[in-house]
């Protein structure tokens, strides 16, 4: 049933190359092999695979947050696997015990019907055979960080959303998003983790920038 209903969707609602514009996939075959601007930033705590400002990376995710097409982000993690080994190594480096995705709030979970960072973090764990677990709850009420200016988005920060819902407290974590613009976000959930005990606090982001 669900390949039909996938087959219905793909004849109504044809998906064409975010690059070249060709039918059939959001990234064709030959946009795909040719692919080579991997960010790999590196800050020693911080990795992202890809830089925002690369066009198709920038739409493969909004297709994937705000048109809700599953398929975008399984092209972001064909994309990044060759990015893997610097993730592993990241994770080693840190003695990282377990992967905590940025939670969103409830009521914009249930609007957009899933958490792309969980989604990232268990992918991440899968791949890197790491512990992935929702440490951290948001609470209501913040507004959308992509809505606001650099100031605007530290200003809404420095009063941390999150809380720590943690049993327990691991010594190491990585802590995953999406997209690091300013970086508020993140170590405005940094500052909950070693409030609750973590003492270190990795990074990773699928891209980073504007």
């Amino acid at each position: 049933m669900g390949g039909l209903i996938t087959f219905i969707l793909d004849a109504c609602f044809p998906r064409f190359c975010l690059s070249c514009k060709e039918e059939g996939n959001l990234v064709c075959a030959r946009c795909q092999e040719s692919f080579d601007d991997i960010l790999k930033h590196e800050r020693g705590d911080h990795f992202a695979s890809f830089a925002y400002g690369n066009p198709l990376i920038r739409n493969l995710i909004k297709a994937w947050k705000y048109d809700f097409d599953p398929s975008a982000f399984q092209h972001l993690k064909d994309l990044g696997e060759s990015t893997l080994p610097e993730v592993r190594d990241l994770l080693k480096r840190g003695g990282v015990q377990v992967i905590v995705p940025l939670p969103l709030s409830e009521r914009r979970e249930r609007e957009r019907g899933f958490n792309q960072s969980k989604m990232i973090a268990e992918w991440i764990g899968r791949e890197c055979e790491t512990e992935v677990a929702d440490l951290l709850r948001r609470e209501e009420g913040r507004g959308h960080q992509a809505e606001r200016s650099d100031e605007e988005r530290k200003e809404a920060m420095k009063v941390s959303p999150f809380v720590y819902r943690g049993k327990g407290v691991p010594t190491s974590v990585l802590l995953v998003d999406d997209v690091w613009t300013t970086g508020a976000t993140m170590e405005a959930a940094a500052r909950i983790l070693k409030n609750a005990g973590v003492s270190d606090v990795f990074y990773y982001t699928l891209a980073k920038g504007r």
